[in-house]
């Protein structure tokens, strides 16, 4: 066998091994008659160019007394990761079919040997089990949260701040950074990337001296050429509250229309910004976002229901407090960051 075709293979093996949505196919198939033909060989008409659909009720499959259908296989495929889903379209199904034979047939030698009464494997399947019956009751929830106009224009309206934007533009002047390693020679001298913090402080000045006055950005851009050390946006980009650092988004959206800020000094770099215009987004541009948040927030306040009816209790001795857990990341606006790309 092609090394890659046996790496494929056994890639199937494990993804058909470790997928619990698996186990109701494997446990529950019962062997099924084969489909009785519509067509005899005397009767049977002549192949078209084109080859005709395989209906989902034909048996594909046979591994001792167990036949699956077509409709079998479709269902173990898409049950597969999208990854894995790939893999099998493009080298075929034929792979797939030599790997789930040997997954049914390794079932059914467990099944001989009683493996599958085994109290670890009873447990497991209990696991298996509860699982597929949380993911159905969750989807079930999600299917339930509906979200109407009137609470999307509602919540549009309680949060009008929130889709303000702003299109700007951002100058980044790199300095050195003020604790960067020394250079033996001169100790006093600031080393690394960027420019001395003296003179990135005066090209800054000048960049918003031209900005402010209206030259044209290109001219600005070609005279103040620096690679890697001055970044100017050839073109301004719209950027909506939340989606830049608290810092810089209070600087950059307190500007008026036309107007440039002072040098903003952060860690090795001094920023400008020059705001274009300043609009807000439309409702019907932000219906899905908002009906996409109070969906999932209808869905969370649905969870917490079921968890306080269903009356939970851990012992902490064993779980350990929540407080002693470390703050895991939270959710947040996308920061735009200020610093060039490398």
């Amino acid at each position: 066998m092609h090394p890659t075709c046996s790496r494929l293979s056994w890639k199937l093996l494990l993804a058909l091994l470790l997928s619990g949505s698996l186990a109701g196919v494997i446990c529950a198939q019962t062997p099924k008659p084969p489909a009785a033909s519509p067509t005899t060989a005397e009767n049977k008409p002549a192949s078209p160019a084109v080859d005709a659909p395989i209906p989902a009720d034909k048996v594909v499959l046979k591994v001792g007394d167990r036949q699956f259908t077509k409709a079998d296989i479709d269902l173990l495929i898409a049950s597969l990761t999208p990854q894995m889903q790939r893999a099998v379209a493009s080298e075929g199904k034929k792979s797939l079919g030599d790997q789930y034979a040997l997954v049914v047939a390794l079932s059914h030698q467990a099944e001989a040997q009683h493996l599958d009464q085994a109290p670890e494997f009873v447990q497991k399947l209990t696991f298996q089990k509860q699982q597929l019956e949380a993911q159905a009751a969750y989807e079930e929830l999600s299917a339930q949260a509906k979200v109407t106009p009137e609470e999307i224009q509602a919540y549009y309206n309680a949060h009008a701040e929130d889709y303000d934007q702003i299109t700007v533009r951002q100058v980044i002047v790199r300095k050195k950074a003020a604790d960067a390693k020394a250079d033996p020679a001169h100790p006093s001298a600031p080393t690394g990337p960027g420019l001395a913090p003296e003179e990135a402080k005066t090209r800054a000045d000048a960049i918003r001296k031209e900005l402010v006055a209206g030259t044209d950005i290109k001219k600005v851009t070609e005279d103040f050429k620096a690679p890697g050390d001055i970044i100017i946006d050839a073109e301004p980009r719209t950027v909506r509250h939340g989606g830049m650092r608290p810092d810089m988004e209070k600087v950059a959206f307190a500007l008026k229309d036309g107007e440039v800020s002072e040098p903003v000094d952060v860690p090795q770099a001094l920023v400008l910004f020059q705001v274009i215009k300043h609009s807000h987004s439309d409702l019907k541009d932000v219906t899905p976002e908002i009906e996409k948040k109070l969906k999932q927030e209808k869905v969370e306040t649905s969870i917490n229901g079921v968890k306080k009816s269903a009356n939970i209790w851990m012992d902490e001795a064993y779980f350990g407090s929540s407080a002693r857990l470390a703050p895991g990341p939270t959710l947040g606006a996308p920061v735009v960051k200020t610093q060039p790309k490398p």
